[in-house]
Order: structure tokens, then C-alpha cells, then sequence
């Protein structure tokens, strides 16, 4: 059964419809950047979340996603930003190719006021509006 983990952002956990706003999606061929506008406690944060050795991604539109049978762990979820363990979308639904080690992988989810974001890669950066970056590998 699928678990979320909260990640925080600027030591800070970020849970509510309102408190995160896609603003852009970029791809390379192994990198996903998601511009995101964040809702701190006493600020608001432009922020690139950087996804690292991207493998697959997907956005399904909120309202759309809340009907899916996908969404149990989502409805349970205290945060915005989650890794998702015991993930069915890499245990079931994406085949990660054979000469890939599965267990280099994390599921993560990202839920913005619109859309729910869930991104399979190895690692991730937040980068700021100052450019200051914080790399994150799972594991």
C-alpha cells in the first residue's frame, strides 16, 4: 500500500490547495523543471523544483485526479510536496526497463491548486529565485 512523506521546503511543511501555484513545466531528455509558486508562512517563494534522471511524469488536472482510483495515498497526504513509498505507479502501472535498477528511483508528488504532478526520477534540486540550489537524492 502506497505511503506519502512529507518534504519540507525552506524548513517549512506546505499543505493546502492555495499554497502552491504552477507557474511553468519544462523537459529535457532526462530532467523535469517545474516553476512553482510557493505560499511560505510569512512570504511568498518562486521556486524550481529540478527533477534528475527523469524516467516519467504526468499531470492530471485536480478535480480529475480526486475521482481516480489513484488518488488513495493523495487524499491521505499532509503535504503539497511527497515522496511516495510503496508507489503503485512504479510497482504497477510504469515498467522501469530491465537494465534500470528500480530501487535507484523515487516516486515523487508534487500537488499544485490545479494539478497534481507525479514525477519517477533519482533525485531532485529546489532552486530559488537567487539561484541558491539544494540537491536531494533519495535512498
Amino acid at each position: 500500500m502506497e505511503t506519502s512523506h512529507p518534504i519540507k521546503i525552506n524548513n517549512q511543511l506546505i499543505y493546502g490547495r492555495d499554497k502552491t501555484w504552477l507557474i511553468s513545466l519544462h523537459q529535457t531528455p532526462d530532467q523535469l523543471t517545474l516553476s512553482i509558486e510557493v505560499d511560505l508562512e510569512e512570504e511568498s517563494l518562486l521556486l524550481n523544483m529540478i527533477f534528475n534522471d527523469l524516467i516519467f511524469y504526468s499531470s492530471t488536472e485536480l478535480d480529475t485526479f480526486e475521482k481516480s482510483k489513484w488518488s488513495l495515498s493523495w487524499l491521505k497526504s499532509q503535504s503539497n510536496f511527497e515522496i511516495i513509498e510503496d508507489s503503485d505507479l512504479i510497482n504497477e502501472r510504469v515498467k522501469i526497463r530491465s537494465d534500470y535498477n528500480s530501487q535507484d528511483f523515487t516516486h515523487y508528488r508534487i500537488s499544485t491548486y490545479d494539478h497534481i504532478i507525479d514525477v519517477i526520477g533519482k533525485n531532485y534540486q529546489l532552486e530559488e529565485a537567487n539561484k541558491k540550489q539544494v540537491s536531494h537524492q533519495s535512498g
